[in-house]
């Protein structure tokens, strides 16, 4: 997880002010740290009690209690104060406790339900990817993929969607320390082509598997990228090769695109 997770803390704002029965001085404390993370990271005391119309002494008495828990802390030259890392502990805790399986679930009920076709949700794992959840068809023909499967790099699109998005060593290691299988007469299985293929995943931003692990069968998925990391996971569409076509394909991609685009939603701090 990187360094740079950004911490963002919204409320409502009646859910800061007027609330019977809450603390006052939490509902200013809670103002505070709203400010500073949306506004201004660094504040000296004068300005935070000028913009949100606090006296002075509160403040100062606010931001010492929240400096001893971690919230708030000075700046190296001590005339301001900035955000504490302990707000990003917690939204890194906040991140951590939310199921990507849960949150997506419903997501991809409905994907399936719009698209016709099954849908998988997969993370990395050592060979590519790995199903961590999959959601069957409506129709009578769909593609089964038992959950803790993998999907390969060089001939799935969700197995794609990920490794696309892996650190050169990394992508690297793995697409050496492998001999693909040629599945189909479309499966590439050399590092230089497979990687050719990924680079075209990062451009157009989501992957395609055209009959190349079965005939007749064709995929498409979409990377999930969230604040700690791009690719981290992928949603993929699979279904026969005659409905993956044309103008049908292109819907699906922006169907897919948009489930993704609700899962990020959904898990960023």
């Amino acid at each position: 997880m990187s360094s740079a997770t950004r911490i963002s803390i919204r409320l409502p704002r009646k859910s800061v002010v007027g609330l019977p029965g809450s603390s006052k001085s939490l509902q200013k404390a809670l103002r505070i740290l709203i400010h500073m993370g949306q506004v201004t990271p660094n504040a000296g005391i004068g300005e935070i009690a000028s913009e949100l119309g606090l006296n002075k002494t509160t403040v100062y008495r606010l931001l010492s209690a929240m400096e001893r828990f971690g919230l708030v802390e000075k700046t190296p030259g001590g005339e301001s104060y900035r955000l504490g890392l302990k707000l990003h502990e917690l939204g890194t805790r906040a991140i951590e406790s939310r199921s990507l399986r849960g949150e997506a679930h419903d997501l991809l009920v409905e994907l399936a339900r719009k698209s016709g076709e099954s849908v998988h949700l997969a993370v990395a794992g050592p060979r590519g990817a790995v199903c961590l959840d999959h959601v069957e068809s409506n129709t009578m023909f769909m593609v089964r993929t038992p959950i803790g499967s993998t999907f390969e790099p060089h001939c799935s699109a969700i197995g794609k969607a990920v490794a696309a998005f892996l650190p050169k060593d990394e992508l690297d290691a793995l697409l050496s320390a492998h001999q693909w299988q040629k599945y189909t007469a479309n499966t590439q299985t050399s590092p230089e082509h497979i990687k050719k293929d990924l680079e075209q995943v990062v451009r157009k931003g989501y992957a395609v598997d055209q009959q190349e692990t079965e005939i007749g069968i064709s995929c498409i998925a979409v990377p999930l990228h969230l604040p700690f990391g791009r690719g981290v996971a992928a949603v993929g569409i699979s279904g026969p090769t005659n409905r993956l076509r044309g103008k049908a394909l292109r819907q699906k991609i922006e169907m897919n695109k948009e489930t993704v685009a609700l899962i990020g939603q959904r898990l960023r701090p």
